[in-house]
């Protein structure tokens, strides 16, 4: 079996090697970006859109070259485990969801997402090997275009702050915003 293109093995390290321990969230991903990218067809230059926080958007940083960093994916809080792979261009693309009608064929993927059974009730090496006899068959796709295409933001006007001497946008005022008190942080 292979997934992305990697054979299990390197399928899990590179996993565990990115999001710390290999989490069935992303594992399902992997099969998610399989799937999208077969889709979508090879040598396309594409954006990815992530439907949620959890797990998912490490799979689209691992399996495809598209990154938060790079601007080239998009994380929306929505709590939906889907994704959407697009062409930059055309704005055509794939979105792939986790189909939960589909998922109640497989129990404890349906509970293990639907959070119907504690963590600690269903073994990891259970679920992922849930998740690899599943495959593709508790995932849903359609094609699809995207009408509010998400463009990098330019950066800003840069000024140094006269509070910390840091460089921050102009855009925050006369001082950044950690010392106007809108920060993360205190000293």
């Amino acid at each position: 079996m292979t997934i992305c293109g990697r054979s299990l093995d390197v399928f899990f390290n590179d996993i565990k090697r990115f999001h710390g321990f290999v989490s069935p969230g992303l594992v399902l991903g992997g099969f998610m970006v399989d799937w999208a990218q077969e889709l979508i067809g090879p040598n396309v230059e594409a954006d990815a859109v992530v439907e949620t926080c959890h797990c998912l958007p490490d799979a689209v940083q691992i399996f495809t070259p598209c990154t938060i960093g790079n601007g080239w994916l998009k994380v929306l809080d929505w709590d939906k485990f889907a994704l959407c792979l697009y062409e930059k261009k055309g704005l055509e693309g794939y979105r792939v969801w986790l189909d939960l009608n589909k998922a109640l064929l497989f129990p404890n993927i349906y509970n293990w997402y639907m959070q119907k059974v504690p963590k600690k009730d269903l073994p990891l090496d259970v679920l992922h090997g849930d998740i690899l006899s599943a495959g593709r068959s508790v995932l849903s796709c359609r094609s699809v275009r995207v009408t509010r295409p998400f463009r990098k933001k330019p950066k800003e006007n840069i000024e140094i702050c006269p509070g910390c001497g840091e460089a921050y946008p102009a855009s925050q005022g006369k001082r950044c915003s950690t010392c106007l008190g809108k920060g993360y942080y205190i000293f």
